[in-house]
């Protein structure tokens, strides 16, 4: 294969961007040399990471030149699955399109269409912005599993979202679910908290493995998978019967606290020891170090969002952040104060939208709060597809999704696919799920567009830098498909006009912005003494009365998941890649290289339980399927979890991408999810583990 057709659209020089190979927002610096791009690193000056860039940031290039991008629309030309295409135009594409998304209107209403979204390249409001054009309340992604349960149990609870305040120095952090000095996420980046670390922080770190961090921590709380609900609640208790809350936030700025403490008296550390795996001294030791710390913060990743408790979780440790004083303190969890531009809150139009629609997003009727911050639930789409329940879905058009790996119960996503009408995919490269498309889209990488990159603490520019082959980005494909279904007048003539629009409200263009390169939101502290509250009582509800009229628990509660010990004596869960982001960068080789095969973690106990030779193949067993991995033994878990790999597949393999063959999601399930939210439970599944045979 050869090197795709690259264009570089800037002169010979240093040039500051953005880095987009994964959510965190690192600052850049692009090399250009001799007419191309021939090095990528971290920009020193950048305050969120310091010169630091990560392996996939330092693979950027690879990605940018590589042999296996599409570079032109593709029309399907043998059975749906095969990879047979044939290049056509992007008129042809974008026609062809248009006319399978207006035929879908007009025949079975608007809510036929499913918009769905994966890896977020800075597009998720655009997608909402045409979805709501167009008219459906039904846009996919992986809210339900990743951020949006955090997201929805502050708004519930406060009215805000909130993040870590480590410019603030903090005295505690909290790391409850992530490993944030390898992966990194929504602008939060490792370095902030290393940073912090060296300044003197302490961390408390909450997880079923022995990372780094935990080796750094003060305290280890190795939780089982599954177990995060408990764990949060016992901590609450310990606080309030150690009466160590802050009486004067709790009794000037809180609703429910009597509740609380009444509720919580089940879930005495002693109690839970069976729920949680953690020693209760351990958890009273650690409660009050939180509690007791002048100022903390609690960084919550998506290891605790994947359980049937996922919702309940995030408000747990909400509302220990509130008991103990650190809501919007300096070094504590700051309220989000948006930056003033057409962003996240405005730029998805959710206006556009027709009344009447709201009513038919899919999972609206069981997973309420997940249809509130207007996302379609997953089953139920796959439900609408297949068995056109509550109505038929024929048609999708996917932006950076590897639907077949990324979704609970792949099998069934995969027929669903295979029944549907029409497909279009916009992606880099043709992935399992794109070769199962009608229509594939080429797209380009975050060094081919110029974005807006909002976060929480700041805004700033990503430039373009190169054209690859016939490459488009999410922006432009959807803003031609809305020229061509009568919705243009809510998208912009040029993405240049769209970026200026955007900034317009806070006195800048593109220009400017790219010119300043970063601009800082200013951070303001304690903004409830004078505003109160975003919420209805203008409090922090510790109760949520709001959550009872929707029919689900005022306080947060853990649910046992349901057990299956036909399949197996182990807890399965699973943990991110420093080297992938979710499902992609698996044919990049610096990236590949450094994991070449999916990786099973288990105890030494386990393996010659089982045995099980370190590097091995081995067999991981649940609802009756098997999926494929190389073990890996190691003492950092205990005895009886095991921790696998995530949305595996080869892209080595062709059109397939064996996307069967070590695919987790194969046997994960979507009949355990969280009431509120609709968390697929992806963490203290039951499974088997044994040697693979002889071929």
């Amino acid at each position: 294969m050869t090197e795709p057709e690259v264009t570089t659209l800037v002169e010979d020089g240093v040039h500051r961007t953005v880095c987009r190979m994964c959510h965190g927002g690192c600052g850049a610096l692009v090399d250009v040399r001799g007419g191309r791009l021939t090095r990528v690193e971290g920009d020193p000056d950048n305050p969120n990471n310091c010169g630091f860039l990560c392996a996939k940031g330092r693979a950027s290039l690879d990605q940018l030149y590589g042999t296996d991008r599409l570079t032109r629309p593709l029309l399907r030309t043998g059975p749906r699955g095969s990879g047979s295409f044939r290049p056509i135009g992007w008129e042809e594409a974008l026609d062809r399109v248009a006319d399978a998304l207006d035929r879908t209107r007009t025949r079975h209403g608007p809510e036929s269409l499913v918009v769905a979204q994966g890896t977020d390249r800075n597009y998720q409001e655009w997608l909402f912005r045409f979805a709501n054009s167009y008219g459906t309340p039904n846009v996919l992604g992986p809210a339900h599993v990743c951020f949006y349960p955090r997201v929805m149990a502050g708004i519930l609870t406060m009215g805000a979202f909130t993040f870590c305040d480590y410019e603030g120095s903090p005295d505690v952090v909290l790391l409850w679910g992530c490993n944030k000095s390898m992966t990194h996420s929504d602008g939060v980046i490792g370095t902030r908290l290393l940073d912090a670390v060296r300044r003197g922080t302490r961390m408390i770190v909450v997880d079923p493995r022995r990372t780094a961090l935990a080796n750094r921590a003060q305290h280890h709380l190795p939780v089982r998978p599954g177990g995060d609900a408990a764990l949060a609640l016992a901590m609450i208790h310990t606080v309030i019967e150690a009466d160590a809350y802050d009486h004067d936030f709790v009794r000037d700025h809180t609703v429910g606290f009597e509740d609380l403490a009444d509720h919580v008296a089940a879930y005495a550390p002693e109690k839970t020891e069976h729920l949680t795996g953690v020693r209760a001294a351990e958890v009273r030791e650690a409660a009050l170090a939180y509690a007791s710390a002048p100022a903390a913060a609690v960084e919550l990743g998506t290891g605790a969002q994947q359980n049937r408790n996922s919702f309940h979780v995030c408000r747990a440790l909400a509302i220990l952040s509130a008991i103990c004083g650190n809501i919007d303190r300096r070094g504590g969890d700051v309220i989000f104060e948006p930056p003033g531009i057409i962003g996240r809150r405005t730029l998805p139009l959710t206006e556009a939208l027709p009344a009447e629609q709201h009513p038919k997003r899919l999972g609206a009727d069981r997973h309420r709060i997940l249809s509130m911050a207007g996302w379609a639930h997953p089953r139920a789409v796959w439900d609408a597809i297949l068995d056109h329940r509550p109505y038929p879905v024929t048609t999708m058009l996917v932006h950076g999704s590897n639907l077949l790996v990324n979704y609970a119960d792949s099998d069934r996503v995969h027929a669903a696919l295979d029944s549907l009408g029409f497909l279009a995919v916009a992606d880099l490269y043709l992935t399992p799920t794109a070769a199962m498309a009608d229509i594939v889209l080429p797209v380009g990488g975050w060094l081919e567009r110029d974005q807006i990159v909002e976060h929480a603490h700041y805004v700033a520019a990503r430039r373009r830098f190169a054209q690859v082959g016939e490459c488009r980005s999410d922006e432009e494909i959807l803003s031609g498909l809305a020229t061509r279904l009568g919705l243009g007048d809510n998208f912009w003539d040029t993405t240049a006009d769209s970026l200026d629009a955007r900034l317009a409200p806070i006195g800048m263009d593109f220009k400017a912005l790219t010119d300043q390169h970063y601009r800082a939101t200013p951070l303001t502290y304690e903004k409830y003494r004078t505003q109160g509250f975003a919420t209805r009582s203008g409090r922090f509800n510790i109760r949520c009365d709001a959550l009872r009229a929707f029919g689900y628990a005022p306080l947060p509660v853990h649910r046992p998941a349901a057990e299956r010990p036909e399949d197996g004596p182990y807890l399965l869960t699973s943990a991110h890649s420093p080297f992938f982001f979710n499902s992609e960068f698996r044919s990049l080789g610096p990236l590949r290289a450094k994991e070449p095969d999916p990786v099973v973690e288990l105890h030494p106990e386990a393996a010659a339980r089982e045995g099980v030779q370190d590097g091995a193949w081995v067999l991981v067993c649940a609802r009756g399927r098997t999926v494929r991995m190389r073990a890996r033994v190691t003492d950092t878990i205990a005895p009886d979890v095991v921790v696998a790999a995530a949305t595996w597949w080869y892209p080595e393999r062709g059109a397939d991408g064996g996307w069967r063959e070590s695919n987790l999601n194969r046997l994960t399930g979507d009949d355990d999810e969280n009431e509120e939210m609709g968390s697929s439970n992806f963490r203290g599944i039951r499974c088997a583990v044994r040697p693979e045979p002889d071929a």
